[in-house]
């Protein structure tokens, strides 16, 4: 069955009080339909219950009294396209009804409470939605099971001496059924359907918009002129242009010189003019149209006083050069010359490197002696290089064509020089590029746990059974501290309780617990090891009788080293990073090797060693790397001597106990993204405030040594 109306329902505070007056009713017009004001005067909110029936969205609101000043009712006709009608009219002594009628389709209303009263917001729908109840009017398409009797097409019983088929036969040989443990196994039904498709999340992108459009020439007129012009050569039109501005016109044409003596073709004279331009503009300033030249014949021109030069490339003596210095802070000067040049500057980097020479020193030799290798001397100088970058484009031209960077690597400074708009662009280009890498407040905390001291207290961190719950799709709360007061709530608060209980009851211990400051694109150490012997290297060699041994030892480190490094921080607050704990002990076995030294023991060395790889952590999230299990089984055999070595009887003289030890490795990762920018309270542009102040001065003064007579 399909309904065909919809009902809403917003609930608020029981109503046992006094009714609530509705005293003006005003309705607004909006985009998408009405907004009815409902306002209300000394009562408890009311109730509203909304229906659809027919072509009309009702709203009856309980616990409310119609209270208008006129002391009627409310009605407004065709308040906007779409709605055809809005009525209030008490319904009972304690009710009020709300009704709008729509223009042939039933109006959608959505209710929203505001501080004085309630407010409908109703929009009418559209004709396509009214047509969907008719697809439910189509009957199903369901398998029947009688058999439609089909009449057979007329045929002559002599043409056919071939019999037809049957409408129905069974199968010579069926297909056999499958039984497990004698019962008959379900058929394979329809595998479930997959959920549709979808792309992984993205966030906000941080952008910078900066201006590149090209730079004018300012003629200092206003003058509308109209200029029909048909293959003109530019250098006419530009006199044209700025003779009409009160301007004078200086040009030159790259190649238009005579070679070698030959006379110009017709192509070079006409290149001497410029491009060929065709303009029909009408009520159209000089100066507009004198740039629009400029820009469709790819001209340069540059205005001094009253005189403009124009040519394809304009020499330095004819531009209006800037030279600017920038000290970069961050990034590096390389990568900022290899930027600009990828927007089309020319780069010179000064290098420095070290060059080493080696110079033969003359040697006096006698004469029939046997020729040696004569002696060499290496030395060693600082060279500098001057090396340059330029990109040459294919299919477009670069915004920053004709600009010049310097580079120093020592100074971390580049020099821009060039026309004052490109020299603009790439300083805004480099102050967005020199950009603070984020750093990050690592807190990790690495617990080691007795599994078998967990398991005598019925407890278990195995996260497959199922006693622990993780919200994997929370809030990113912290887990809260482990032996350091009662959690503050998370996803895992059974969990960080029963980890506090086992570490205050001394089932588990508290290895390590550091904070570090991590630079994105940097690793963090944390190495608590002691070194221990596990290796020997002997090397024995005879000289004139004589053994001389040469030994080299092979330390290893046991204990705890936990590499962390942060790969990348970005504009939405997530952190990717990689973590890779290493936990070493003494196995227990050591091997004695002699020497001349002595009996030197050697420890071997058991080694629990996890790799996350690269993962991605929302700021405040906590990372749990669990599963790093350690099962060791030991065996003690005491017996009594000579008795316990005594064939088949000496088992009774002999004990043995077994012993297994199984401890697991638990680390708790929580990443924060440090703010250091200028609304932080680090830096040079801090400022305490008054309490901050004296807070710290009181500080200082207890800190200093007060001066007592002597």
């Amino acid at each position: 069955m399909l309904l065909s109306g919809a009902v809403a329902i917003a609930l608020s505070q029981p109503a046992f009080a006094e009714p609530t007056k509705l005293v003006k009713v005003q309705v607004k017009p909006t985009n998408g339909g009405i907004d009815l004001s409902l306002q209300t005067q000394s009562g408890e909110t009311p109730q509203v219950f909304a229906v659809n029936r027919s072509n009309s969205w009702t709203a009856d609101i309980t616990n409310t009294r119609l209270s208008l000043p006129d002391g009627g009712t409310f009605r407004q006709e065709t308040p906007a396209p779409g709605i055809q009608l809005v009525t209030v009219t008490p319904l009972d002594a304690n009710s009020v009804r709300v009704t709008v009628v729509g223009q042939g389709n039933s109006p959608v209303g959505k209710i929203q409470r505001s501080p004085g009263g309630v407010v409908l917001s109703v929009s009418p729908t559209t004709t396509t939605a009214q047509n969907v109840p008719k697809l439910a009017q189509t009957a199903p398409r369901t398998t029947a099971q009688t058999q439609v009797p089909v009449q057979p097409a007329p045929t002559n019983p002599q043409n056919s001496p071939v019999a037809p088929f049957p409408t129905s036969q069974q199968p010579m040989v069926p297909a056999p059924g499958v039984m497990i443990d004698g019962v008959p196994a379900n058929a394979p039904g329809t595998p479930p359907f997959l959920p549709k498709a979808s792309p992984p999340p993205i966030g906000d992108i941080a952008t910078g918009t900066i201006d590149a459009t090209a730079a004018t020439i300012d003629l200092g007129s206003n003058e509308r002129v109209r200029l029909v012009l048909k293959d003109a050569p530019a250098r006419e039109v530009l006199s044209l242009l700025a003779r009409t501005a009160g301007l004078n016109i200086a040009f030159t044409a790259a190649g238009g010189a005579q070679q070698q003596g030959q006379q110009q073709t017709a192509q070079q004279q006409a290149a001497a003019e410029g491009p060929r331009i065709s303009l029909d503009v009408e009520n159209e300033s000089v100066q507009d149209v004198f740039n629009y030249v400029l820009r469709l014949s790819g001209l340069e021109a540059n205005r001094v006083g009253r005189t403009i030069f124009v040519a394809p490339n304009l020499p330095n003596s004819a531009k209006n050069l800037v030279t600017r210095t920038v000290r970069l802070n961050q990034v590096l000067v390389t990568n900022a010359v290899g930027f600009l040049v990828a927007l089309g500057a020319e780069s010179a980097v000064a290098r420095e490197r070290q060059v080493t020479t080696v110079v033969a020193l003359p040697v006096a030799q006698l004469e029939g002696a046997q020729t040696t290798a004569a002696p060499t001397q290496a030395q060693t100088t600082t060279e500098t290089r001057i090396e340059t970058q330029r990109v040459n484009y294919i299919d477009s031209v670069p915004i920053l064509r004709g600009l010049v960077v310097s580079g120093d690597e020592r100074t971390n400074m580049v020099t821009l020089v060039g026309d004052s708009r490109l020299v603009n662009i790439a300083i805004s280009q480099l102050t967005q590029l020199d950009i603070r890498r984020r750093q990050a407040v690592v807190n990790v905390r690495v617990v080691d746990v007795d599994l078998n001291a967990i398991d005598r207290a019925n407890a278990s961190f195995r996260f497959g059974l199922g006693r622990f719950r993780f919200n994997v799709f929370g809030d990113g709360s912290d887990f809260g501290s482990i032996g350091f007061g009662t959690s503050q709530g998370g996803a895992g608060n059974d969990f960080v309780a029963s980890l506090a209980l086992a570490v205050e009851n001394q089932h588990a211990k508290l290895l390590t617990d550091p904070t570090l400051v991590v630079q994105e694109g940097q690793t963090a150490t944390v190495r608590l090891v002691e070194e221990v012997v596990t290796n020997l290297d002997v090397e024995t060699t005879f000289s004139d009788g004589l053994a001389t041994q040469n030994v080299t030892v092979e330390k290893g480190a046991a204990g705890l080293i936990l590499t962390i490094k942060i790969d990348r921080i970005d504009d939405n607050g997530f952190i990717s990073l990689s973590v890779a704990p290493t936990v070493a002990s003494p196995s227990g076995q050591q091997v004695q090797v002699s020497s001349d030294l002595g009996n030197i023991q050697i420890v071997l060395l058991s080694e629990r060693r996890l790799e996350s790889g690269q993962i991605r952590l929302r700021d405040g999230q906590t990372l749990v790397l669990s599963g790093i299990i350690d099962d060791r089984d030991r065996a003690l055999v005491t017996k009594v001597p000579i008795l316990g070595d005594i064939p088949l009887l000496g088992a009774l003289f002999r004990r043995t106990e077994r012993e297994n030890q199984r401890r697991e490795v638990i680390v708790l990762l929580t990443p924060r993204v440090l703010d250091d920018s200028q609304f932080s309270t680090l830096g040079y542009t801090y400022t305490p405030g008054p309490a901050v102040q004296q807070l710290l001065e009181d500080q200082n003064n207890r800190l200093q040594p007060q001066n007592q007579p002597r």
